[in-house]
């Protein structure tokens, strides 16, 4: 396929999202740069969400439908690709939107300047129509790159990094490396985003903010799933299997995975607590799972006993609690563990340690 020098091709895959999808749509077009597609991956929907994408895609001749049988924001992204005709890939969920005119316009001076695979934005977070600037990606940005920091930061405990919104892809570095999103119900971005750093990716950082993301209690991000261990641990799983197929040294990037389940248990152990009527049971039910799972195992048994990759972190905060939570998990003290998830919840700990802080 004929790519078109400088164009950004945009994807959004659509599901139920009428209340947002049109503020999604009018804020790329918009934009003072000209050159760029629109594709609106639209799954089956319970609402009015294919009817406002066939009015766009009516109304503007670089505006086009695909309507996919297929479930999973993974797939829908997949098929964005697979027609875009950009050289640059943006991807965008259907309930954000893009703060100002000048976001392409950024993307592309920066891309252009340093030749980047990915120019990463800032962004802001709507929270109960509150809008929350999110920890500046300087924040692990002025860290080498291939240290264990810029990945600890990049990807966890600021996470910026984990997002495909906010960014802006070359599309050839995509391709070279043939990397495409699984099919997992969430947190597919957190693997392809793993993927394209262990691939060397080349990143630009820009100070502004480039996506706004809204709470959406509807979205996949926030609606309670029972089976999410399973999804975070055959992230985990699929990452490492990669690595090996593709080559690429796991030892060196290893520290990516046990990181992914070390977080993954802990919102799976919040998200039990306080969806099944604050009980500690529930968190204890949940460490029981990762605790068991041989990939689970075998992250904590490192965690607990590698001093040489948690050294290497600066904030002395996370290597007590990492280490910490880590032996417990490796000796089954899932019961101590439970009331230490607890007592983090109640006082908010997590959220303040999160990207934008307390949200009210």
């Amino acid at each position: 396929m004929t790519v078109n020098k400088g164009k950004i091709s945009a994807i959004i895959p659509v599901y139920n999202a009428e209340k947002y999808l049109a503020q999604a749509i009018e804020s790329i077009i918009a934009q003072s740069y000209i050159s760029w597609e629109m594709f609106l991956v639209v799954s089956e929907s319970e609402d009015r969400s294919v009817e406002i994408a066939e009015k766009y895609s009516r109304e503007y001749d670089n505006i086009y439908l695909i309507i996919t049988e297929e479930r999973g924001i993974g797939c829908a992204r997949n098929r964005g690709l697979e027609k875009s005709t950009g050289e640059y890939i943006l991807f965008m969920d259907a309930d954000d939107y893009l703060p100002d005119r000048e976001v392409f316009q950024r993307y592309i001076n920066i891309a252009d300047k340093i030749n980047s695979d990915i120019v990463v934005s800032n962004y802001a977070r709507l929270w109960n129509e509150k809008l929350l600037p999110a920890i500046s990606h300087s924040e692990f940005s002025r860290f080498e790159r291939d240290s264990e920091e810029f990945r600890f930061r990049g990807f966890f405990s600021v996470g910026t990094l984990s997002y495909v919104w906010g960014k802006l892809y070359r599309k050839s570095f995509l391709a070279q490396n043939r990397i495409t999103f699984s099919e997992y119900p969430y947190a597919e971005d957190k693997l392809f985003n793993m993927q394209c750093y262990v691939c060397g990716a080349k990143y630009a950082f820009i100070e502004q903010i480039g996506n706004v993301y809204r709470k959406n209690e509807d979205s996949v991000s926030y609606k309670y799933n029972p089976e999410s261990s399973r999804c975070w641990l055959g992230i985990a799983q699929t990452f490492k299997n990669w690595m090996e197929e593709e080559g690429k040294d796991v030892e060196q990037y290893e520290g990516l995975i046990q990181y992914t389940v070390f977080f993954a248990s802990f919102f799976d152990a919040k998200m039990e607590y306080q969806k099944r009527r604050k009980s500690i049971w529930m968190i204890w039910k949940i460490l029981r799972i990762y605790g068991n799972d041989s990939i689970g195992k075998d992250c904590f048994a490192k965690l607990a006993c590698d001093k040489k990759r948690i050294s290497q972190l600066n904030q002395k905060i996370w290597r007590i609690v990492i280490k910490g939570f880590s032996r417990g998990m490796k000796w089954k003290c899932y019961l101590a563990l439970s009331f230490g998830i607890k007592q983090l919840i109640e006082h908010r700990v997590d959220e303040k340690l999160s990207d934008t802080g307390l949200r009210e």
